[in-house]
């Protein structure tokens, strides 16, 4: 019970580092979906170049390791390019954001391809242009849908952001290390940052859920 006393009195020594994850994860996020929605429609373009540069983008996110991605930001392209030191911060954000876009570019393109062609052809002959049919039609049948797997998207964002202690950023993982070395103990630091992991992650699931029941209408009406 005493041990379990001083995890809970460590997480304050944690609150710091957890902005940085937070900070990272969301702008992380927020990056992937822009990115997500000109890479969608390359993917879906009638010209083929651009949906071989699509695939290839998608099939080079999806399989080369974050880890990978983050050290060539950090060390290969300032070195190649004679940059210097270059922000941590933004090398996790801009590496995470990338790899993220692909994985939303292909939920989308999934959710997509479970509403029937019909609802598009008939809003064109309701007199709805290609954004109207966008917004008024195809979103609000896309995001009930593609919500579950957005959030298992984010969640991985945020699972994937201790990598980048790597590269001295203090975020969680970081920070929990830092107390380990102040506190000559290793297992509580840890146990800490694992349970505050867990509340982060399992708040990202709640919202999803709730989100999603908000939205049940319409993706009965996609189904």
């Amino acid at each position: 019970m005493d041990y379990l006393v001083d995890i809970f009195a460590i997480i304050p020594l944690l609150a710091d580092g957890l902005l940085i994850t937070l900070a990272v994860s969301l702008l992380a996020a927020a990056g992937a979906l822009i990115l997500s929605l000109p890479l969608l429609g390359a993917r879906r373009s009638h010209k083929r170049w651009l949906r071989y540069a699509a695939t290839t983008y998608i099939a080079l996110m999806r399989g080369l390791p974050i880890v990978i991605l983050v050290f060539l930001f950090y060390f290969g392209l300032p070195a190649l390019l004679g940059l210097g030191r270059v922000s941590a911060f933004w090398v996790g954000v801009v590496a995470l954001a990338m790899n993220g876009a692909a994985f939303l570019a292909e939920i989308f393109r999934g959710a997509i391809q479970r509403i029937p062609d019909g609802q598009a052809e008939a809003a064109r002959a309701l007199g709805l242009n290609r954004v109207q049919t966008w917004r008024l039609v195809l979103i609000p049948q896309v995001l009930p849908v593609a919500l579950p797997a957005m959030a298992g998207e984010i969640g991985f964002l945020v699972k994937a952001s201790p990598v980048l202690s790597l590269i001295t950023l203090v975020d969680l993982t970081r920070r929990s290390q830092q107390v380990a070395m102040q506190t000559f103990d290793p297992l509580a630091p840890t146990l800490a940052a694992a349970l505050v992991y867990f509340v982060v992650l399992w708040s990202i699931a709640m919202l999803s859920r709730w989100l999603e029941r908000r939205l049940e209408p319409a993706k009965a009406g996609a189904s």
